[in-house]
């Protein structure tokens, strides 16, 4: 079950993304990580932090809780 949940958070967060047309890179830039870091959030490949989470938030202008609500 907690593969689902980390799943969901991460296609929401690549459908924010994808919303406010920005790419891979672009985000990457933001959070000051690489873009290869970025596509394994994206992906659930590793699991993200809260402070990198808090981060998109800002970045997208949403609240944590849109993202994680019903995860």
């Amino acid at each position: 079950m907690a593969i689902y949940r980390q799943l969901t958070i991460c296609r929401r967060i690549k459908a924010l993304r994808i919303h406010a047309g920005m790419t891979q890179s672009d985000v990457a830039e933001h959070m000051s990580i690489s873009q290869a870091a970025y596509s394994r959030l994206e992906t659930g490949e590793v699991e993200i932090s809260v402070l990198k989470l808090l981060e998109l938030c800002d970045l997208y202008g949403v609240k944590a809780r849109d993202i994680v609500d019903d995860v």
